[in-house]
């Protein structure tokens, strides 16, 4: 056995960018359908809960992470191939205020809640709750994960497109994967990862009080007061939302990056 067995397939993301609905399509195009974030965990371990030193896997095994890829990055040195989701920072930094609500770093939401908490996230460069945990900022880790492409299979995957066309994408991921798949077994497995299936499955989840991405005891309150993990899962929330001035400073901090991978 090589000293380092390249088994860890990342699904990869900045938080709040589209990673359990990658998670979610790609295990029902490898396992078959996918009936609670419980079973998801199983066969899609998330890294930030297994403790700072893992067992390395002796076979190929999926991993969702939002760190940095960097030489702290828990079975860094056995990662064989990578799944990349971006968003429009834009959108991220709304989605990532909501959630910030819902796990209780945000009282409530109000217009002056939501202009600190982007006063912050852009003065930050993303969730300053992340970069403490070693996310880094939106930017840094985006363009971490970028350089892994220069040495590991990386399948770069826009929200956006996942959106739009969610059957592409999961051709996509059988083509990195060399999953040979029917056309029937594509249909099945988008049908599996569709924000309403998602959403049933976690208010399923919560029903049945099953610890995992969508219910967390510590979280009881905000859930039952009816903050959910999946929200709206729309494209251009942040439009209508930012004020001139706003824009002005995040494009300042953002918009480089943002307007080179195609959001305007």
């Amino acid at each position: 056995m090589p000293e380092h067995p390249k088994t860890v397939i990342w699904i990869a993301s900045y938080p709040k960018s589209g990673n359990t609905w990658i998670r979610f399509l790609v295990c029902n195009l490898v396992y078959g359908p996918i009936d609670s974030a419980s079973a998801l965990n199983r066969l899609a371990p998330d890294v930030h809960e297994l403790g700072p030193a893992p067992e390395p896997p002796t076979h190929p095994v999926f991993f969702k992470t939002h760190f940095l890829h960097s030489p702290a990055l828990p079975l860094g040195k056995h990662s064989a191939a990578a799944i990349y989701v971006v968003r429009d920072p834009a959108d991220v930094m709304v989605s990532n205020y909501h959630y910030a609500i819902r796990r209780g770093a945000v009282p409530t939401h109000d217009g002056a809640n939501f202009s600190r908490y982007v006063d912050a996230y852009i003065a930050s460069g993303g969730d300053p709750r992340w970069i403490e945990l070693g996310i880094g900022t939106w930017q840094d880790n985006l363009l971490s994960w970028r350089a892994v492409g220069q040495h590991l299979p990386l399948l770069w995957v826009r929200y956006e497109d996942l959106m739009a066309n969610t059957a592409t994408v999961a051709t996509s991921v059988t083509r990195l994967l060399s999953l040979d798949r029917s056309e029937t077994q594509v249909a099945r497995a988008v049908a599996g990862s569709t924000f309403e299936r998602m959403r049933a499955i976690e208010d399923a989840d919560i029903a049945a009080r099953r610890v995992g991405i969508f219910y967390k005891p510590h979280l009881a309150t905000q859930i039952g007061s009816g903050l959910r993990f999946m929200r709206h899962g729309k494209t251009g929330e942040a439009q209508g939302l930012l004020s001139t001035q706003q824009w002005a400073r995040f494009n300042e901090r953002f918009g480089e990056l943002r307007h080179a991978l195609g959001y305007s």
